[in-house]
């Protein structure tokens, strides 16, 4: 008995037992290290379990069904070849979750983005102190520097004049005289006539308000202390924090894929990324940029071209994320077709779309941009429209350079024009003038009676009368009475120097958006010009003709001085960029990730029921 004990303990022990049928056949292997147990079909079909794998085969079709549920549990890889399709058909809801095995790695994710989160922050400020903001959830960086001066005085401006009250002013210092010899009125010997030269002049600070850039544009500023060490403290953030929290997000390492096809009747919720990133993407300084605003009147400088600061937008590279990015691409051509519910593309970064020829087509398209809409093109921009083209803005629409109308302009307003108007014909109203009083001397008409002289004689007292008649030799014998003359012309109003139009028309108002300027009205009688001191100081009153008159000119939007007292009404946005929008289909799968201390086939035993 001990010899049989000791053989069995140093032999490997043998046995197997098969029983076999017509139809199949089963077969238990108890041999060491080959245990195994297996049922044949006469097909050839065949189920196997061994020590190292469990098998089977189906040599023609195979169907199994469930009537409750059903869980699998794969400790490791899981590789499944189709050699033809794959049709998956659910009734209820398709959940699937991919990248991590518990819950830990998603809060290292939050972890992960709350320790990034002040870096992204100091990286979306300026990196000089200009002044602005970060956008979205971003930061304010402060204005600390020197501006610019004014770029408003580098303009050319042709005036034709040297000096105010010098050459161009037309000053009569006496009656002028006309005979045979001398015509004053004609030859103007008092004019002081203007030079055959240009003078080229700037604006300068009483044109255009302040000596210093509306902007910040090319001012000189102190550099951000925050971004002075961003690269070091990134990489020490690295090193220390972000790395240990990589490795336990990524634990399980990455998957990838091939093609998918999908088919579903109903809803599709796909969440790509632990987390969302909602760093800052763009910063925006509101006086950023210094560009042409407008054409202004000023007293000294006449028509100059005004400078205005716009905000200023720059992009944030904030997208240094772990998770969350989905690539696509395409090798030949990729067709979305959506149904009346519509397509809404939401980000809170930028957005870029690049193409050889780039079509939009809608009934209406809504074009609405917070901080400035820029169209340009080295070739050519080119608005048509069947029936109007409307431009409408609470300030003056600027144009740059210059203007072509091919048929008709027509103004509400009035019209200040600095250089040379040509015109081929004037149609204006009759407005009668007076000349300035003129000094002329007559010649008798020869054979003429020019009048009668009367001879008193002194030794008898007596006296006789004699006509006169003219010879036509005499010159300057008869000397009129100075006297103007009355003539039709178009209604003028003249100034005693050039300077003085830009005076009168900037104090009537030309410069103040939301104001229009009147013509004067016709005033027979008038030569002399308009004084400097007459022009108006503030904006004439309003008197409506009858209660029901508009006023189309909204002055309740601009101040007499022509600054705006509220923004216009913003084209109506359809859609919402609130961030639980954002979030929201994320809300259904969220609730399907496992919490502490919760197994994967209990969360889908509790909760399939209710996603269904």
């Amino acid at each position: 008995m001990k010899e049989n004990v000791k053989d069995a303990a140093g032999e490997q022990y043998k046995n197997k037992v098969v029983w076999n049928q017509r139809g199949a056949s089963m077969e238990v292997n108890n041999s060491s290290g080959e245990e195994q147990w297996s049922v044949t079909h006469y097909s050839g079909s065949n189920i196997k379990i061994t020590p190292s794998v469990n098998s089977e085969l189906a040599t023609n079709n195979k169907q199994r069904k469930v009537v409750n549920d059903e869980f699998n549990l794969i400790g490791n890889t899981k590789n499944t070849f189709i050699g033809g399709d794959n049709i998956e058909r659910v009734v209820g809801s398709s959940i699937r979750q991919s990248g991590y095995s518990n819950p830990e790695q998603v809060e290292a994710m939050k972890e992960w983005k709350a320790q990034y989160q002040p870096v992204a922050e100091r990286n979306s400020m300026f990196r000089t102190q200009v002044g602005g903001v970060s956008y979205p959830n971003g930061v304010v960086t402060p204005e600390n520097g020197t501006r610019d001066t004014n770029p408003a005085k580098n303009q050319e401006l042709y005036r034709n004049r040297v000096r105010p009250g010098g050459h161009g002013k037309a000053k009569m210092t006496e009656v002028p005289v006309v005979d045979n010899r001398v015509n004053q009125v004609a030859s103007l010997e008092t004019f002081e006539l203007p030079t055959a030269q240009f003078q080229v002049s700037n604006p300068n600070e009483e044109d255009y308000g302040e000596s210093e850039s509306p902007s910040t544009e090319n001012g000189i500023y102190e550099p951000t202390p925050e971004h002075a060490t961003l690269g070091e403290d990134i990489k020490r953030l690295q090193d220390t924090t972000l790395t240990p929290l990589e490795q336990k997000i990524f634990g399980d390492g990455a998957h990838v894929g091939g093609d998918t096809q999908e088919f579903t009747f109903r809803n599709v919720a796909i969440n790509i990324g632990a987390a969302i990133n909602d760093y800052p993407s763009i910063r925006t300084n509101p006086k950023g940029r210094a560009i042409p605003g407008c054409v202004n009147v000023g007293t000294n400088a006449g028509s100059f071209m005004k400078v205005e600061a716009i905000p200023s937008v720059e992009e944030v590279d904030n997208s240094r994320f772990p998770v969350g990015t989905r690539s696509t691409t395409v090798g030949n051509r990729d067709v979305l077709e959506v149904g009346s519910g519509g397509v809404q593309i939401k980000t809170s970064g930028s957005m870029e779309i690049g193409a050889t020829m780039y079509k939009l087509g809608a009934n209406q398209i809504h074009i609405n941009s917070a901080e400035g809409v820029y169209i340009d093109s080295p070739a050519v921009v080119s608005i048509t429209s069947r029936n109007k083209i409307s431009l409408t803005s609470n300030k003056q629409v600027l144009i740059n350079p210059s203007l072509g109308v091919q048929n008709n302009i027509q103004v509400g307003g009035a019209a200040y024009l600095q250089g040379e108007t040509y015109l081929h014909h004037v149609t204006a109203p009759q407005e009668i003038q007076t000349t300035e009083l003129a000094r002329v001397f007559a010649k008798p008409v020869s054979g003429k009676k020019i009048g009668e002289v009367t001879v008193d004689w002194t030794d008898d007292k007596g006296s006789a009368t004699f006509f006169v008649y003219g010879t036509g030799a005499e010159e300057k014998s008869v000397l009129c009475e100075d006297h103007p003359h009355n003539f039709y012309n178009l209604p003028l109003r003249l100034t005693t120097h050039d300077g003085d139009i830009a005076k009168v028309a900037e104090g009537e108002n030309i410069n103040v958006d939301g104001f229009s300027t009147p013509a004067q009205a016709v005033a027979n009688g008038g030569s002399g010009a308009t004084p400097q001191s007459s022009r108006p100081s503030s904006p004439r009153e309003l008197v409506k003709q009858s209660p029901n008159t508009l006023l189309p000119n909204n002055r309740l939007l601009v101040t007499a001085t022509g600054a705006l007292k509220q923004a216009s009404a913003q084209v109506e946005k359809f859609g919402s960029f609130a961030k639980e929008q954002l979030e929201a289909p994320r809300d259904a799968v969220q609730s399907l990730i496992p919490g502490p201390g919760q197994s994967t086939v209990d969360l889908q035993a509790a909760g399939t029921s209710e996603m269904a």
